[in-house]
């Protein structure tokens, strides 16, 4: 019985963890990015330009904080689409060590929610 208990509590630890790394995707329908405390800014360089090239999406992420391992202390980050829809989502480390940051776009006619920025 402990053993049945021990795996469920594991099962659900595991289920309930937020994810670590950075995802992002240009897809033609939805676009996102999701920021995670191990971030790093040479990553955020490469996909912000990827997202200004791709998609015309200007990600400015100048007034974020890293720490010498190069991973974000403080994020500050500011989206513009360039259609209309912007924003700005800051999290300190502290809770990005609890939850995931960034934004998501979505292109498709019948979008209930367009454009979201802020905790992912």
């Amino acid at each position: 019985m402990k053993k049945i208990i021990l795996i469920l509590v594991g099962i659900l630890i595991i289920s309930c963890s937020k994810e670590s790394e950075t995802k992002y995707s240009t897809d033609s329908e939805k676009v996102f990015l999701i920021i995670t405390e191990n971030t790093t800014e040479t990553e955020l360089t490469k996909i912000a330009s990827e997202f200004k090239t791709e998609k015309n999406i200007t990600v400015d992420f100048s007034k974020t904080e890293f720490s010498e391992n190069g991973k974000i202390k403080n994020l500050n980050l500011e989206v513009d689409c360039n259609d209309g829809f912007k924003g700005i989502a800051k999290s300190s480390g502290v809770i990005l060590k609890a939850k995931n940051s960034g934004f998501s776009r979505d292109y498709s006619e019948n979008s209930k929610v367009p454009f979201v920025i802020g905790a992912m």
